[in-house]
Protein backbone atom coordinates (compact mmCIF):
# COMPACT_ATOMS: atom_id res chain seq x y z
CA UNK A 1 0.00 0.00 0.00
CA UNK A 2 1.27 3.14 -1.27
CA UNK A 3 -0.03 6.35 0.00
CA UNK A 4 0.02 10.34 -0.80
CA UNK A 5 -1.11 13.14 1.54
CA UNK A 6 -2.95 16.37 0.47
CA UNK A 7 -2.80 18.22 3.97
CA UNK A 8 -3.84 21.31 4.95
CA UNK A 9 -4.77 23.82 7.94
CA UNK A 10 -5.16 22.07 11.40
CA UNK A 11 -7.28 18.87 10.08
CA UNK A 12 -4.17 18.00 7.63
CA UNK A 13 -1.44 18.94 10.00
CA UNK A 14 -3.13 16.51 12.91
CA UNK A 15 -3.89 13.41 10.67
CA UNK A 16 -0.67 13.80 9.19
CA UNK A 17 0.92 13.84 12.28
CA UNK A 18 -0.98 10.87 13.41
CA UNK A 19 -0.46 8.95 10.19
CA UNK A 20 2.86 9.29 10.82
CA UNK A 21 2.97 8.13 14.29
CA UNK A 22 0.81 5.32 13.31
CA UNK A 23 3.22 3.85 10.23
CA UNK A 24 5.28 6.54 8.24
CA UNK A 25 6.07 3.41 5.66
CA UNK A 26 3.23 4.02 3.48
CA UNK A 27 3.38 7.50 3.29
CA UNK A 28 5.52 8.07 -0.30
CA UNK A 29 5.12 11.83 0.17
CA UNK A 30 3.16 14.79 1.39
CA UNK A 31 1.35 18.29 -0.69
CA UNK A 32 0.53 21.33 1.08
CA UNK A 33 -0.51 24.52 0.15
CA UNK A 34 2.08 27.65 -0.04
CA UNK A 35 -0.39 29.51 1.42
CA UNK A 36 -1.37 27.62 4.25
CA UNK A 37 -1.01 28.78 8.19
CA UNK A 38 0.18 25.21 8.94
CA UNK A 39 2.41 24.82 6.20
CA UNK A 40 5.64 25.43 8.19
CA UNK A 41 4.47 22.81 10.50
CA UNK A 42 3.64 20.24 8.17
CA UNK A 43 6.88 20.60 6.25
CA UNK A 44 8.50 20.16 9.73
CA UNK A 45 6.88 16.90 10.38
CA UNK A 46 7.57 15.74 6.94
CA UNK A 47 11.46 16.45 7.38
CA UNK A 48 11.57 14.57 10.61
CA UNK A 49 10.23 11.72 9.41
CA UNK A 50 12.37 11.72 6.05
CA UNK A 51 9.13 12.00 3.55
CA UNK A 52 9.46 14.66 0.87
CA UNK A 53 6.70 17.63 1.12
CA UNK A 54 6.22 19.87 -1.72
CA UNK A 55 4.04 23.14 -1.90
CA UNK A 56 4.55 24.32 -5.17
CA UNK A 57 3.16 21.28 -6.68
CA UNK A 58 -0.71 22.10 -8.22
CA UNK A 59 -2.97 19.02 -8.21
CA UNK A 60 -5.07 18.95 -11.24
CA UNK A 61 -1.07 19.15 -13.39
CA UNK A 62 0.79 16.73 -15.26
CA UNK A 63 3.59 16.81 -13.15
CA UNK A 64 1.49 15.95 -9.54
CA UNK A 65 -0.16 13.06 -11.94
CA UNK A 66 3.64 11.99 -12.95
CA UNK A 67 4.50 11.67 -9.30
CA UNK A 68 1.29 9.53 -8.68
CA UNK A 69 2.35 6.89 -11.07
CA UNK A 70 6.12 7.60 -10.55
CA UNK A 71 5.56 6.89 -6.75
CA UNK A 72 2.98 3.91 -7.67
CA UNK A 73 0.09 5.21 -5.27
CA UNK A 74 -2.96 3.45 -4.22
CA UNK A 75 -4.42 5.96 -2.10
CA UNK A 76 -4.64 9.59 -2.00
CA UNK A 77 -6.10 11.17 1.27
CA UNK A 78 -7.31 14.40 1.02
CA UNK A 79 -7.26 15.48 4.41
CA UNK A 80 -9.08 18.84 4.44
CA UNK A 81 -7.66 19.61 0.81
CA UNK A 82 -9.81 22.52 -1.17
CA UNK A 83 -9.40 21.74 -4.50
CA UNK A 84 -11.02 19.52 -6.43
CA UNK A 85 -9.62 16.79 -8.61
CA UNK A 86 -9.54 16.38 -12.09
CA UNK A 87 -10.74 13.04 -13.48
CA UNK A 88 -7.83 12.24 -15.21
CA UNK A 89 -6.11 12.54 -11.57
CA UNK A 90 -8.49 10.74 -9.76
CA UNK A 91 -7.42 8.01 -12.36
CA UNK A 92 -3.89 8.09 -12.01
CA UNK A 93 -4.01 6.02 -8.32
CA UNK A 94 -5.01 2.34 -8.31
CA UNK A 95 -7.81 2.40 -5.58
CA UNK A 96 -8.89 6.07 -5.12
CA UNK A 97 -8.59 9.25 -3.65
CA UNK A 98 -10.06 9.39 -0.39
CA UNK A 99 -11.70 12.69 1.27
CA UNK A 100 -12.68 14.30 4.52
CA UNK A 101 -15.88 15.83 4.67
CA UNK A 102 -18.34 17.34 7.85
CA UNK A 103 -21.44 16.36 6.82
CA UNK A 104 -23.61 13.10 6.91
CA UNK A 105 -23.55 12.44 2.80
CA UNK A 106 -25.57 12.71 1.09
CA UNK A 107 -27.09 15.71 3.09
CA UNK A 108 -25.50 19.03 3.37
CA UNK A 109 -22.70 18.48 0.26
CA UNK A 110 -20.98 21.28 -1.19
CA UNK A 111 -20.05 24.45 0.96
CA UNK A 112 -20.61 25.66 4.98
CA UNK A 113 -22.38 21.88 5.93
CA UNK A 114 -22.43 23.15 9.62
CA UNK A 115 -24.38 26.46 8.61
CA UNK A 116 -26.69 24.36 6.38
CA UNK A 117 -27.19 21.07 9.30
CA UNK A 118 -28.25 23.67 11.55
CA UNK A 119 -30.59 25.96 9.88
CA UNK A 120 -32.25 22.96 8.15
CA UNK A 121 -32.27 21.26 11.19
CA UNK A 122 -30.42 17.94 9.66
CA UNK A 123 -28.45 15.51 11.50
CA UNK A 124 -25.08 16.15 11.97
CA UNK A 125 -22.07 14.16 11.36
CA UNK A 126 -18.57 13.20 9.24
CA UNK A 127 -18.20 11.44 6.69
CA UNK A 128 -15.16 9.68 4.72
CA UNK A 129 -15.87 8.77 0.95
CA UNK A 130 -13.99 8.21 -2.53
CA UNK A 131 -14.44 11.22 -4.42
CA UNK A 132 -15.04 11.00 -8.07
CA UNK A 133 -15.14 14.06 -10.73
CA UNK A 134 -18.19 15.35 -8.80
CA UNK A 135 -18.39 17.04 -5.32
CA UNK A 136 -19.24 15.01 -2.80
CA UNK A 137 -20.58 12.22 -4.71
CA UNK A 138 -18.20 9.25 -4.48
CA UNK A 139 -19.13 5.94 -2.25
CA UNK A 140 -18.81 6.45 1.57
CA UNK A 141 -16.58 4.57 3.46
CA UNK A 142 -17.38 5.87 6.65
CA UNK A 143 -19.33 8.31 8.28
CA UNK A 144 -20.81 8.99 11.85
CA UNK A 145 -23.09 11.54 13.23
CA UNK A 146 -22.21 13.43 16.56
CA UNK A 147 -24.87 16.32 18.80
CA UNK A 148 -25.23 19.51 18.97
CA UNK A 149 -26.54 21.94 21.59
CA UNK A 150 -29.56 24.64 20.59
CA UNK A 151 -27.12 26.73 22.27
CA UNK A 152 -24.05 26.17 20.14
CA UNK A 153 -23.09 29.12 17.76
CA UNK A 154 -21.47 28.65 14.34
CA UNK A 155 -18.22 28.72 15.75
CA UNK A 156 -18.51 26.06 18.03
CA UNK A 157 -20.38 23.90 15.60
CA UNK A 158 -17.39 24.41 13.19
CA UNK A 159 -15.03 23.27 15.34
CA UNK A 160 -17.22 20.55 16.25
CA UNK A 161 -17.08 19.10 12.68
CA UNK A 162 -13.31 19.87 12.39
CA UNK A 163 -12.79 17.35 15.82
CA UNK A 164 -15.01 15.07 14.60
CA UNK A 165 -13.55 15.14 11.49
CA UNK A 166 -10.18 13.99 13.24
CA UNK A 167 -11.89 11.51 15.71
CA UNK A 168 -13.32 9.83 12.48
CA UNK A 169 -9.83 9.17 10.52
CA UNK A 170 -8.16 7.75 13.47
CA UNK A 171 -10.98 5.70 14.23
CA UNK A 172 -10.78 4.16 11.17
CA UNK A 173 -7.02 4.50 9.26
CA UNK A 174 -5.96 1.13 9.92
CA UNK A 175 -9.89 -0.33 7.93
CA UNK A 176 -8.61 2.23 5.40
CA UNK A 177 -5.03 0.25 4.79
CA UNK A 178 -6.38 -3.38 5.61
CA UNK A 179 -9.13 -2.31 2.96
CA UNK A 180 -11.85 -3.16 5.83
CA UNK A 181 -14.92 -1.38 4.92
CA UNK A 182 -18.16 -2.00 2.55
CA UNK A 183 -18.68 0.93 0.10
CA UNK A 184 -22.58 2.57 0.06
CA UNK A 185 -23.72 4.46 -3.08
CA UNK A 186 -24.98 7.88 -1.48
CA UNK A 187 -28.38 8.79 -2.98
CA UNK A 188 -28.48 12.19 -3.86
CA UNK A 189 -32.45 12.71 -4.45
CA UNK A 190 -32.17 12.34 -0.54
CA UNK A 191 -29.56 15.18 0.31
CA UNK A 192 -28.62 18.75 -0.46
CA UNK A 193 -25.88 20.52 -2.15
CA UNK A 194 -24.44 24.15 -1.63
CA UNK A 195 -22.28 26.53 -3.46
CA UNK A 196 -19.95 28.70 -1.33
CA UNK A 197 -22.04 31.96 -2.57
CA UNK A 198 -25.63 30.82 -1.14
CA UNK A 199 -24.99 31.47 2.56
CA UNK A 200 -24.68 35.52 2.16
CA UNK A 201 -28.04 35.19 0.69
CA UNK A 202 -30.04 33.10 3.19
CA UNK A 203 -28.49 34.27 5.89
CA UNK A 204 -30.17 37.81 4.68
CA UNK A 205 -32.92 38.72 7.20
CA UNK A 206 -35.77 40.38 5.64
CA UNK A 207 -37.30 42.66 7.95
CA UNK A 208 -40.58 42.28 6.08
CA UNK A 209 -40.69 38.75 6.36
CA UNK A 210 -41.89 36.28 8.83
CA UNK A 211 -39.94 33.76 10.55
CA UNK A 212 -40.51 31.51 13.97
CA UNK A 213 -38.52 31.97 16.46
CA UNK A 214 -36.72 28.90 15.76
CA UNK A 215 -35.76 29.56 12.16
CA UNK A 216 -34.55 33.28 13.28
CA UNK A 217 -32.37 31.64 15.74
CA UNK A 218 -30.90 29.09 13.97
CA UNK A 219 -30.04 31.71 11.30
CA UNK A 220 -28.62 33.99 13.16
CA UNK A 221 -26.10 31.66 15.58
CA UNK A 222 -25.32 29.01 12.72
CA UNK A 223 -23.14 32.35 11.35
CA UNK A 224 -22.13 33.77 15.09
CA UNK A 225 -18.21 33.89 14.49
CA UNK A 226 -16.01 35.22 16.82
CA UNK A 227 -14.07 37.01 13.72
CA UNK A 228 -15.88 36.64 11.06
CA UNK A 229 -19.27 38.04 8.70
CA UNK A 230 -22.52 37.28 10.52
CA UNK A 231 -26.54 37.03 9.33
CA UNK A 232 -27.10 40.63 8.43
CA UNK A 233 -29.98 42.71 7.69
CA UNK A 234 -30.66 45.70 6.05
CA UNK A 235 -32.11 49.02 6.78
CA UNK A 236 -32.67 52.61 5.21
CA UNK A 237 -29.93 51.56 2.73
CA UNK A 238 -27.14 50.43 5.18
CA UNK A 239 -26.28 46.91 6.60
CA UNK A 240 -26.40 45.31 9.87
CA UNK A 241 -24.59 42.63 11.41
CA UNK A 242 -26.41 40.43 13.98
CA UNK A 243 -24.72 37.96 16.47
CA UNK A 244 -26.32 35.81 19.25
CA UNK A 245 -25.44 34.73 22.80
CA UNK A 246 -27.31 32.01 24.04
CA UNK A 247 -26.55 30.64 27.70
CA UNK A 248 -28.95 28.40 29.03
CA UNK A 249 -30.50 29.37 32.77
CA UNK A 250 -28.31 27.48 35.57
CA UNK A 251 -30.51 28.87 38.08
CA UNK A 252 -28.65 31.72 39.33
CA UNK A 253 -31.02 34.07 39.28
CA UNK A 254 -33.69 35.12 41.36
Amino acid sequence: MNIAVCADKRVGYELLDFILKKNKEPVKFVITQEKSPYKDRIKALCLENEIPCYTNIKCNTPEFKFLLQEESIDIGLLLWWPTILKKDVIQSVTTGFINTHPSLIPLNRGKHPYYWATVNENPIGSTLHFINENVDEGNILFQEAYDTNIDDTGDEIYEKSLNHMIYLFKKNYINILEGTYTLKRPDLNAGDFHLSKEIETHSCIDLNRSYTGRQLINIIRARTFKNSKSAYFIHNEKKYFVRIQIEEDQGQYD
